[in-house]
C-alpha cells in the first residue's frame, strides 16, 4: 500500500560511536528501507545533529521530533519505551568485547586462563551502557565512568586495568585515543561473549518499524544481509583476532524472552565460519 506521506526517518549520529559502526548502520539501513520501497513507497532519511548521551537519546526518541531512529544495544527499558526491530544489526557482534589497556600490562593479561582470574581485574565501563549492567550482574569488578572520553582519561590513570569494547570500537579508539595516551594498546589474548543484540529502535510511528523490519527480512532472504556484514567486519574481525582468542562466554539475564536466540541465521559465530561469503 502506497503512503500517502514518505516515511521520514532521523537517525541519530551518536558522538560516542566510532565512523566504522556509522558507515555499516547506514549502509545496511540505506539497503533495507531502499529493498521495501515497492510495498512502502519512498522514503526520506537524515541523520540527526543532536549529540547526547543513551538516556537523553531515549527521551528524545520518544519525542520523535528531532530523532526517532537509533541502532542501540538493547536493554529492558529501551524495549519497554521504544519499538526494536528484533533481528540484531550486526549479527550480535557487539556481544564479542575486547579489551582496551596499558599496553605493559599485556603479559598480565596473557596469563589469565579462567573467568575467575579475569573478574579479579578492575574494568571500565559506561554508567548508562547496556553490558555495563550485565558485567556487574556476571560479578565483575566494574568502575563506572560518564562518558567514553573520560572512561579513557581513567584508564590512563590506571584507575581500572581493562577497558572492554566492542571490536569496531576498540580498534578505532586505540588510534583515536593514543597521542594522548601512548601507552594505549588492543589486548591480543581473551574476548568476553555476552549476548547483546543491537537493534534498530524507532520511536514514534509503529509503521517506520514495520517497514525497516520487513526490508531487512528480504536482505535476510536473499543473502545481502550476511554480504553486507561480512564486506563491513570481516578486515575488522581479522584484524583484531578474534577468532585466536580465549573467548569467555556469559549468560545475559536481562534479554528478553521474545531476543530471537535460536534464529541461527541472526548472529555471527567465529567458531563455525564455513562457507562466510567474502567481499
Amino acid at each position: 500500500m502506497q503512503a500517502a506521506a514518505l516515511d521520514r526517518y532521523v537517525i541519530d549520529l551518536n558522538s560516542s560511536k566510532s565512523e566504522y559502526n556509522d558507515s555499516h548502520i547506514k549502509h545496511l539501513l540505506t539497503a533495507a528501507l531502499d529493498a521495501s520501497r515497492a510495498r512502502y513507497g519512498d522514503y526520506e532519511l537524515k541523520v540527526s545533529t543532536l549529540r547526547v548521551q543513551r538516556d537523553r537519546l531515549m527521551v528524545e526518541m520518544i519525542k520523535g521530533r528531532e530523532v526517532n531512529l537509533s541502532a542501540q544495544v538493547t536493554s529492558p527499558e529501551w524495549e519497554r519505551k521504544l519499538t526494536p526491530v528484533r533481528i540484531p544489526v550486526d549479527k550480535g557482534l557487539s556481544g564479542y568485547r575486547i579489551a582496551l589497556i596499558d599496553g605493559r600490562d599485556q603479559a598480565m593479561f596473557s596469563k589469565v586462563r579462567t573467568l575467575a582470574q579475569l573478574k579479579a581485574k578492575s574494568l571500565g565501563a559506561g554508567r548508562q551502557w547496556s553490558s555495563t549492567a550485565v558485567l556487574a550482574e556476571a560479578g565483575f569488578k566494574v568502575v563506572g565512568g560518564p562518558t567514553t572520553a573520560g572512561l579513557h582519561r581513567m584508564l590512563a590513570a590506571h584507575r581500572f586495568e581493562y577497558f572492554p569494547r566492542a571490536i569496531d570500537e576498540a580498534l578505532f579508539e586505540r588510534d583515536e585515543y593514543a597521542p594522548a595516551f601512548p601507552q594505549l594498546a588492543v589486548e591480543r589474548s581473551f574476548a568476553i561473549y555476552v549476548p547483546l543484540p543491537r537493534y534498530f529502535f524507532v520511536g514514534g510511528q509503529p509503521r517506520l518499524a514495520r517497514r525497516l523490519e520487513y526490508g531487512l527480512q528480504l536482505l535476510i532472504a536473499d543473502g545481502r544481509f550476511d554480504q553486507i556484514f561480512h564486506e563491513f567486519y570481516d578486515g575488522l574481525i581479522e584484524k583484531a583476532g578474534l577468532r585466536a582468542r580465549r573467548i569467555f562466554k556469559l549468560d545475559n539475564p536481562l534479554l528478553s524472552p521474545q531476543t530471537p536466540l535460536g534464529n541461527k541465521a541472526y548472529w555471527y559465530d567465529p567458531i563455525d565460519q564455513r562457507g562466510a561469503p567474502r567481499s
